[in-house]
């Protein structure tokens, strides 16, 4: 691993709890089924990712391995906040298989699990009708993990995974996170996109091609809302922008953000 970032979080615990947070891996493995045009597009994409990255030493797929390894040995609980894979193809989706089957994870997706290919949508796209079946596929493909809402207490904290890949939260978010306040515990929040994000917080608009109606960014504002309000949150850690910043919400919760996992960077988080 190249870099990685030190996070302690206070909140009382009789013992120290540690999380490891790998987000935006950015797999780019190609398979011969998956259509040519894609296979061509993943040789671009994995040369956009060396550039960035400055490969060597290692490439995405064997720091998804080492980070994996490091929470083994550190004895921390992993925490996945998203683009996995670069875009939704065989190859992809078997290599994430290869690495991840058989051990102990939370997961929440980004938006590239669902992406087709790496590019901006264009007017006439039927983007909600390919999301629509993607991600049921997708979530079939790994039953064991929960895609909109997961939770786990680990030594009295309560780890939580929340959907908004979209730049949204589901409704279901809101009704679960409420109900995972009801135990009382100190909650610390894992998500792709930060809770600064332009696109999440609504100071520009919505892309015509994915916006959604009115109503489920009402939704997602008071999802925003309860997350900055409730005492029991403590922090938010994302991914979704490449690079490592720490801002807070306006009623003070910490929003961490941590840098791709392509770069060899992740953060191990100690709550105490």
């Amino acid at each position: 691993m190249e870099n990685i970032l030190h996070t302690v979080l206070e909140v009382g615990l009789p013992a120290p709890v540690k999380i490891l947070q790998i987000t935006d891996v950015h797999l780019t493995q190609t398979d011969p089924r998956d259509p040519v045009e894609q296979q061509e597009h993943m040789d671009h994409r994995r040369e956009v990712f060396r550039k960035e990255a400055n490969y060597p030493p290692c490439t995405p797929n064997e720091y998804f391995e080492e980070a994996f390894a490091l929470a083994e040995a550190e004895g921390a609980f992993p925490v996945v906040t998203g683009d996995v894979i670069d875009v939704h193809c065989i190859g992809n989706i078997e290599e994430f298989h290869r690495i991840s089957d058989g051990k102990d994870f939370l997961f929440t997706p980004g938006s590239h699990e669902f992406a087709k290919f790496c590019r901006s949508p264009k007017e006439g796209d039927d983007y909600h009708g390919r999301y629509r079946v993607i991600r049921p596929s997708l979530e079939a493909s790994f039953p064991h993990l929960n895609f909109t809402f997961d939770s786990r207490v680990i030594g009295g904290v309560n780890i939580i995974t929340v959907d908004n890949s979209r730049d949204w939260f589901p409704e279901e978010v809101l009704i679960k996170l409420k109900a995972e306040a009801e135990k009382g515990l100190p909650m610390v929040l894992f998500m792709h996109d930060p809770l600064a994000d332009h696109g999440l917080l609504r100071i520009r608009e919505p892309h015509p091609v994915v916006r959604m109606p009115d109503e489920v960014y009402k939704i997602s504002d008071q999802v925003l809302e309860f997350i900055d309000t409730c005492p029991l949150i403590k922090a938010t850690f994302s991914g979704h922008w490449h690079g490592e910043t720490v801002r807070s919400t306006p009623a003070g919760v910490p929003v961490y953000v941590t840098p791709g996992l392509f770069k060899g960077i992740c953060r191990l988080i100690e709550i105490r």
